[in-house]
């Protein structure tokens, strides 16, 4: 054999390799492209993959990275006097997806109740944390339109000064007390 026909050879040789390595890179591509960047990206699942990953639909969600509000963003601070086995609630009016973060705290133990008030269900209340303590303090989201608050109890016989911030979006808001029912407007923040 001539050393050209066996320089032929090789570089044939060579060729084969380079096309099933290029023709294996672009197959792992194509295959990277259908099962994951087109149902992330793009909302095509050909393959099925996408949905097994949980990235099917993932270029409408913005991960609860951004809570657009229809609401003017509002600061409320409020104290009450809660004799001794007195109670009260403090509610906001907010609408279905709106936000309010909130601490309160008092010189001594209550028991609370952070509840609401559905508006679109008839007695539709829901209670989401009941307890005693002096203080408490997170961010709420309504599940639904309606009033959202506490109750508050003092359960002592000593008189017990209670301090509420909060601020988020919510519509008004409103005290039950011994006295009756109130109405608030807290002011905008701008």
């Amino acid at each position: 054999m001539s050393s050209t026909h066996t320089d032929f050879e090789q570089d044939m040789k060579f060729r084969r390799r380079l096309a099933v390595a290029i023709s294996t890179a672009f197959g792992g591509a194509l295959l990277v492209f259908l099962a994951v960047v087109m149902p992330a990206e793009f909302d095509r699942d050909p393959l099925g993959i996408g949905s097994l990953l949980g990235l099917k639909g993932m270029m409408n969600s913005t991960a609860g990275a951004l809570n657009q509000q229809y609401e003017v963003h509002k600061s409320d601070e409020v104290e009450f006097i809660l004799e001794p086995f007195q109670s009260l609630e403090y509610k906001y009016m907010m609408d279905l997806g709106n936000t309010l973060v909130f601490s309160w705290q008092a010189d001594g133990e209550l028991y609370y109740d952070l509840h609401a008030e559905n508006f679109t269900v008839p007695d539709g209340e829901a209670s989401f944390a009941q307890g005693s303590a002096a203080q408490q303090m997170g961010a709420y989201e309504a599940l639904f339109n309606g009033m959202h608050g506490w109750f508050w109890e003092n359960r002592t016989f000593e008189t017990v000064t209670l301090r509420l911030k909060a601020s988020g979006f919510f519509v008004s808001a409103r005290i039950y007390g011994p006295r009756g029912t109130t109405d608030r407007e807290p002011s905008p923040v701008f």
